[in-house]
């Protein structure tokens, strides 16, 4: 996990994240945040493909807060991968375990510069409802 999210990271635009990861770090992260709701990885054989995390919003976030039940994901998808369906699989398993939660709505937080990401979320129903000087959010009701 680490491996493709900091080349995601050296390649730049898309994440955040400006820090390499570690195995440690991953998991405080992705795998067992304190508002962890689930997260998958999709494997073609034994190569990793990406992941896909859901945590619950932070009610003590300093930033834009988001309402209670919201749930916000974090997709990282090998970039020599796009385009092959690691991001849908993983979001399909997602949005059971958003349903499963009781999570009233998914937020993606997405750079303005990373039109793949935005055109991503967009394919698989999310809808914009927020625009930052740097972002854009969209959002996706899992009923």
């Amino acid at each position: 996990m680490s491996r493709i999210l900091n080349k995601i990271i050296e390649i730049g635009g898309t994440t955040a994240h400006r820090e390499h990861f570690d195995e440690k770090r991953i998991i405080d992260y992705f795998i067992s945040p304190k508002l962890g709701i689930s997260c998958f990885v999709a494997l073609e054989r034994s190569q990793l493909l990406g992941f896909q995390s859901l945590e619950w919003s932070d009610p003590d976030w300093p930033g834009d807060r988001l309402p209670a039940g919201w749930g916000i994901v974090a997709t990282y998808v090998d970039p020599h991968v796009h385009k092959k369906g690691a991001g849908r699989a993983l979001f399909a398993n997602t949005v059971e375990a958003a349903k499963t939660a009781g999570v009233s709505f998914i937020d993606a937080t997405i750079r303005r510069e990373n039109t793949v990401g935005q055109a991503f979320y967009q394919g698989i129903g999310f809808t914009d409802y927020r625009e930052g000087a740097e972002t854009i959010s969209k959002r996706f009701a899992p009923l």
